[in-house]
């Protein structure tokens, strides 16, 4: 899906590339820049080991192609954002603007209300609030005063 929408827009930008006369004036430079280029490699090639030459020669052309297909990726994301000005531009200019472009949709509502199930009771007795309650002091105090003691120790020990 991704890929024919790619590949036209491609095709679109090296028609227009082409009807502007780029092509002649870049392939006129490119034309020197290739000479300038090959006498630069030939120097280098003629000081590289046999064995080194080809690897030498694909990572140049790796580089090259990566180059190109950033600049391609650049001009075509330029393109691009120019046909969305436009597209918003035209919009306002007619005076309308979509609702759903001005406001956020409402978020669901997914939390419950409250579910009273039986009245809420004015005081509690001790019966009451036994399922409720578990005693810290029911295995002594000694867990805990040590548990508080380093818990001291550490803030006391942070100070500066």
């Amino acid at each position: 899906m991704f890929f024919p929408q790619f590949a036209a827009r491609v095709k679109a930008a090296l028609g227009k590339l082409a009807q502007s006369g780029f092509f002649r004036s870049a392939a006129e430079k490119a034309g020197e820049l290739r000479d300038r280029l090959w006498l630069v490699v030939d120097r280098l090639m003629e000081k590289l080991p046999p064995e080194k030459r080809l690897m030498v020669l694909g990572a140049a052309v790796g580089v090259c192609a990566v180059f190109v297909l950033v600049l391609t990726g650049i001009y075509l994301m330029t393109e691009s954002d120019k046909g969305r000005e436009g597209a918003a531009a035209e919009t306002v200019r007619q005076g309308y603007i979509p609702p759903d472009d001005l406001f956020l949709p409402n978020e669901p509502d997914f939390v419950p209300g409250i579910l009273l199930e039986r009245e809420q009771r004015t005081e509690w007795t001790a019966d009451d609030a036994a399922p409720l309650w578990q005693d810290p002091l029911r295995n002594g105090e000694e867990p805990w005063r040590n548990r508080i003691e380093r818990t001291i120790d550490e803030i006391m020990e942070s100070v500066p």
